[in-house]
Parts: structure tokens; C-alpha cells; sequence
């Protein structure tokens, strides 16, 4: 299962966890890219389907799941979706501490020769190394938690439930 830490889905976001998480290209071969919910025999199981329509159906899930105002979950998604390949034309990578997309290399941490990460943002990494090298997982969800709570307008217990399974499918933080 390691071999899949950190792999999401391209479409939806759902982390690909497991072999029966992905989805199938036309030869039978595993995807790389998406998950078994949109993606089967090389083809999105919903062509059609728009990002705003994917954040509807995202946002409905996250606004039961987690106690988010429907408009605030709706909002959340469409802006996570906004960044995968199906619906950005590209991979945009993502920080691999917080999760924040590296849209703009302005937006990538430092390396110690001064050259920009491939994996972690600027306000994780400078001069590679970890801004807080001590910070743990649990202390990540205490940080990031209260901020969650307040843009999504989400109990802060909720929201240290969905920070923290986020965190634990991003390379920094995995066990």
C-alpha cells in the first residue's frame, strides 16, 4: 500500500489508497491518474459532467460528512477541484506537508542551493529544510484546524477530523 501514499485522484480528489481506489485504462491496466468512481476502461465514467456540477456533488458529501454550510462545502471543493489535472489541464503539484497547490513556482519552497521544491511550499520549506522541523502531525492539525474552521464555518472538532485525515495522506506525514 505505500506505493500509493499520496496519490489523489485527478478528477475528484479522493485519495487513491488502495489497488481497488484506481481506475482502469482501456487495456485493463491500473490508472495512474484517476479513481475507480470516475474513471473505468480509459474513459470518465461522467464525461459530461462540469466542475461546477463535480463540486456540487463534492460539496454535498464534504457539507454531510463534516458540518460545512452547503455553499461553504460547494466553494471548498470547486476551489481544490479547480487544481487537478481534469479541470486544470495539468498536474499541479502539492505541497507535501499542508497541501497547498504549487501553482506558481512563487509558491514552491527552496532547496539549500536556492533552487525551488519540487515537493513543498514556501511556508513549509526554505533553504531545504522545514520551516518547523519539530512540528508534528498532531501539532499540524492543531495549527491548520482552527483556519479550516473558520473559512468553511465548520465546528472546530470537525475540522480537526477532516485536517487531520488530509494530513496523513501527504508524504511528510506519513507513518
Amino acid at each position: 500500500m505505500e506505493e500509493h501514499a499520496g496519490r489523489s485522484c485527478q478528477s475528484c480528489g479522493m485519495p487513491m489508497q488502495s489497488e481497488a481506489d484506481f481506475g482502469t485504462e482501456a487495456d485493463g491496466t491500473r490508472s495512474n491518474d484517476y479513481c475507480t468512481y470516475c474513471y473505468q476502461n480509459g474513459a470518465f465514467t461522467e464525461p459530461e459532467i462540469t466542475l461546477d456540477a463535480m463540486a456540487e456533488k463534492g460539496g454535498a458529501i464534504f457539507a454531510q460528512m463534516y458540518d460545512i454550510p452547503l455553499e461553504k462545502a460547494r466553494e471548498f471543493c470547486k476551489e481544490q477541484l479547480s487544481s487537478l489535472k481534469r479541470w486544470s489541464g495539468r498536474e499541479v503539484p502539492s505541497c507535501g506537508s499542508c497541501g497547498m497547490p504549487l501553482a506558481q513556482d512563487e509558491d514552491a519552497g527552496t532547496e539549500a542551493d536556492g533552487s525551488r521544491s519540487a515537493h513543498y511550499c514556501i511556508y513549509c520549506y526554505r533553504d531545504g529544510a522545514f520551516t518547523e522541523p519539530g512540528l508534528t502531525k498532531d501539532g499540524a492539525v492543531e495549527k491548520y484546524a482552527p483556519m479550516m474552521a473558520a473559512h468553511l464555518e465548520m465546528p472546530l472538532e470537525r475540522a480537526r477530523e477532516m485536517v487531520g485525515y488530509y494530513l496523513s495522506t501527504l508524504p511528510r506525514w506519513q507513518e
